[in-house]
């Protein structure tokens, strides 16, 4: 066998378990299956699809911001940290929330979508840009998405 391909998959070997390392846990970003959302008044944060597709909700949260519940290691847990913040009701305006679970710091920045006027008849529920952005262990991931709050 050549040397050069025993020394490449020796070195390929060497890196799978920290392709498969508790490390990269910090870049996990799941969508919440739909038999285990939550229903009601709050907020939903997710990857767009087009029609017929679902989109693919990765975080929920109560209006303020707290209570955030996510998929993590096939499971769905719940962040804590979160400091109760006002509903965006300007357009243009932004916020941030942070969460932590176990090791990582996981930090949502919002700014909402123009759209209607939150209030007026039919505006019920107000859009956002988001993007959630986590770090632990060296490591910094960071997803632009779409958020949803209201009733």
């Amino acid at each position: 066998m050549n040397k050069a391909l025993v020394f490449s998959s020796l070195r390929i070997a060497a890196l799978l378990p920290l392709l498969f390392s508790p490390q990269l846990i910090a870049c996990e970003l799941s969508s919440i299956p739909a038999k285990q959302q939550q229903h009601g008044c709050g907020c939903n944060y997710y990857f767009p699809a087009k029609a017929p597709l679902r989109p693919a909700i990765v975080l929920q949260t109560q209006l303020d911001g707290t209570q955030a519940m996510m998929m993590r290691e096939g499971a769905l847990i719940e962040l804590w940290g979160a400091q109760p913040k006002p509903f965006l009701i300007e357009p243009g305006t932004t916020s941030m929330q942070a969460y932590r679970y176990q090791n990582t710091a996981i930090k949502v920045e919002n700014t909402e979508r123009p759209g209607c006027t939150f209030g007026q008849q039919g505006c019920e529920v107000i859009g956002y840009l988001s993007q959630i952005s986590m770090a632990d262990n060296y490591q910094q991931c960071q997803w632009l998405i779409q958020g949803d709050c209201g009733c």
